[in-house]
């Protein structure tokens, strides 16, 4: 229950407070440096100057009156009725006369069947259903805002890129038509880059109208044309978080969008409540004095009566009006819920998306880098040759065209990815204080009430990982083995293998693929690392003194995924941290030197994470007694890129201490 209402209780300093933060954000937007805050700049200034913002803002101004309006029904109802008039008859003894009246009367609700009480409950819920429309309409306006930024520097980039090809296949114009001009080259050559070039001039013509689009969208949103300088956009990643249902968890405590839907509940809730009082009588104190100078035959005799009682009433039978009043409440109350579950819903689906979105790009990125810097080098590597006779016209123009096309789509990947971390911010209601927006113009929930609403999100929004439905591993596993040529090394370990082949060695001859000693048709724990203790069943061994241990997971290629056949080292280690509950872990994963390093470092806390919640959630651990952190690069074994040296260096590793 709502036990205070601070837009009453200081009435004057919030009317005050949302005037000022109105007129803040334009002193704020123009204070801001653009060119070092680019995305904060652009989200200010649209909110600034969106309509759909206003709307919502003076929508919110609005619900406070509406408590006030409701809040009206404790206090007394105070009328004054007077009247001065000229009146003639025929007949009496005065013919013409002046006949004045006046009168005072104060009514007191006493009881209303606690209609009041509720509708001011309803009206405070309005309030905050208003308050989290205003948050909602502003992380959205704030995303437009953003993206429409990204848009505008992608495609300038794009631009640049196309006229630079352009610049290229003119290069090459030139130098075919001279040698077709000096009988060195054919006409059919001449031919040939007269269609890429024309082509390269319609890429330049393409990008620059998608520039013109994006722009146009930029000034509806931001209300302004973009600034011809601005510093480029980056994104702090430390707000990504470990995992989609991590994600989902922090969505549900923070989204506005279904805290309002849980608001709208309440508020219809309180409205059935108020419709029930229609079956309870009303008692109200009245007080009455009235005063005339004539009676009721014109005579000239001022009179004055007064009255102070209490008024009952109570109605029997209205047609039934109150009874469906009652029941359509009710159904407003289902209809409530249903819209809760789909904000769930929604928030779920776009969450889910935009995560697996940040995911996947990040996973593309290394590739499509790698792409571009090698048709880079193709490129260059085929026009040389060309010079000298060794390539055709044919492979430098695919060449050039290949080097093109990788470029813009790493351009386009990276742009993609920022834009899809900003979705993901906005529907986990983190997108305002990520870009540092607006972060104390608003009131706070603590500012509205004293009970905000405390909800099981688990029961209500169930979360869900759509990508554990469906599996690239067949995929990820071809790419490792071209990726991971050592992978086939003898000397290598052959649980490295993906996937794991099927033991072929003649009868009775000793296998210990993982080196533990322990042979591989009793070895439960096929991956045990070398010098580890283990036991007859070929599991790490523990013991009180036991600090650290490393916990051999072979992960698949850009996978944190514990396969089902490694998923018993982890369960020993659960047992040990069971049989001795004064023991905490920290499950820390590291990754081999080779690859980019923000990569290796996100995956590698990706890997952590997946054992960290498996020992939690599959085997009972304690929360508050695992942490997991990834290192990536930084921790190295052996500091050196090689078959041996990868090998060592991707690992996961439990550091135990006592609590």
């Amino acid at each position: 229950m709502i036990t205070k209402n601070t837009f009453k209780k200081h009435h004057g300093n919030i009317l005050i407070g949302l005037a000022v933060a109105s007129a803040a954000l334009s002193s704020y937007a123009q204070a801001t440096n653009e060119s070092a805050m680019p995305l904060t700049y652009v989200s200010s200034k649209a909110i600034e100057n969106n309509p759909e913002v206003q709307e919502a803002w003076h929508a919110f101004k609005s619900s406070i009156y509406g408590v006030d309006a409701a809040r009206s029904g404790y206090l007394p109802s105070v009328d004054v009725s007077a009247s001065a008039g000229y009146e003639r008859r025929n007949y009496g003894v005065e013919e013409e006369y002046n006949r004045n009246t006046a009168e005072l009367s104060v009514t007191q609700m006493l009881y209303d069947g606690f209609r009041t009480s509720n509708t001011v409950d309803r009206f405070k819920r309005i309030q905050l259903i208003r308050y989290f429309e205003l948050i909602t309409q502003t992380e959205q306006t704030a995303l437009e805002a953003s993206i429409a930024l990204l848009d505008v520097q992608k495609f300038k980039e794009l631009v640049q890129l196309a006229e630079a090809n352009l610049q290229e296949h003119e290069s090459v114009y030139q130098q075919i038509e001279q040698s077709v001009s000096a009988g060195v080259a054919r006409a059919a050559d001449l031919e040939q880059i007269s269609g890429r070039l024309s082509l390269a001039q319609s890429n330049v013509l393409t990008e620059y109208a998608n520039l013109h689009d994006v722009s146009a969208r930029y000034l509806r949103v931001v209300g302004e044309l973009p600034l011809q300088e601005i510093k480029q956009a980056d994104l702090n990643e430390d707000n990504i978080p470990i995992s989609v249902n991590q994600a989902l968890s922090i969505a549900y405590k923070n989204s506005p969008t279904f805290y309002a839907s849980l608001y709208n509940i309440e508020a219809q809730k309180a409205n059935a409540e108020a419709q029930k009082a229609a079956f309870h009588p009303n008692v109200d104190l009245s007080a009455r004095y009235g005063s005339q100078d004539r009676d009721e035959l014109g005579q000239n005799e001022t009179r004055t009566e007064a009255r102070v009682g209490i008024d009952i009433s109570y109605n029997l039978y209205n047609g039934g009006l109150d009874s469906a009043n009652l029941e359509q409440a009710y159904q407003d109350i289902n209809i409530a819920k249903y819209q809760r579950d789909q904000a769930c819903i929604d928030i779920r689906q776009s969450l889910q998306i935009a995560y697996h979105n940040v995911t996947i790009l990040e996973q593309k990125l290394p590739a499509l880098d790698q792409h571009r810097a090698s048709s880079t080098k193709v490129k260059i590597a085929y026009k040389d040759q060309f010079d000298i006779g060794q390539r055709t016209l044919l492979d430098v123009l695919d060449a050039e065209n290949e080097s093109f096309q990788s470029t813009r789509s790493y351009i386009v990947a990276l742009y993609d990815r920022q834009s899809a971390i900003l979705t993901m911010l906005k529907e986990m209601g983190k997108l305002l204080p990520a870009l540092n927006v607006m972060s104390d113009q608003y009131p706070s929930i603590e500012d509205l009430t004293d009970d905000p609403i405390v909800h099981d999100a688990q029961n209500i929004c169930p979360t869900y990982d759509v990508a554990t439905t469906f599996s690239r591993k067949a995929f990820l596993q071809k790419k490792a083995k071209q990726d991971n040529a050592y992978m086939s090394v003898t000397a290598m370990p052959r649980y490295l293998d993906i996937p794991l082949e099927t033991n072929t060695a003649p009868s009775g001859e000793f296998l210990d693929d993982d080196g533990d000693g322990v042979p591989n048709e009793q070895d439960t724990c096929p991956s045990t690392p070398a010098a580890t203790n283990v036991d007859l069943s070929g599991c790490t061994l523990y013991s009180p003194e036991t600090d650290s241990v490393e916990i051999g997971i072979p992960f698949s290629a850009d996978s944190s995924e514990v396969r089902s056949e490694y998923i018993r080292e982890v369960e020993r280690l659960a047992d040990f941290l069971k049989q001795n509950p004064n023991k905490m872990v920290e499950i820390q994963g590291h990754a081999s030197l080779d690859g980019d390093k923000t990569y290796n470092r996100k995956l590698s806390e990706q890997r952590a994470f997946s054992v960290a919640q498996m020992l939690i959630e599959q085997f009972g651990i304690e929360p508050n007694r695992v942490k997991s952190l990834g290192y990536g690069i930084d921790q190295p074994r052996v500091n050196e890129i090689s078959v041996r040296a990868n090998a060592q260096n991707r690992r996961i590793e439990a550091v135990i201490t006592d609590s």
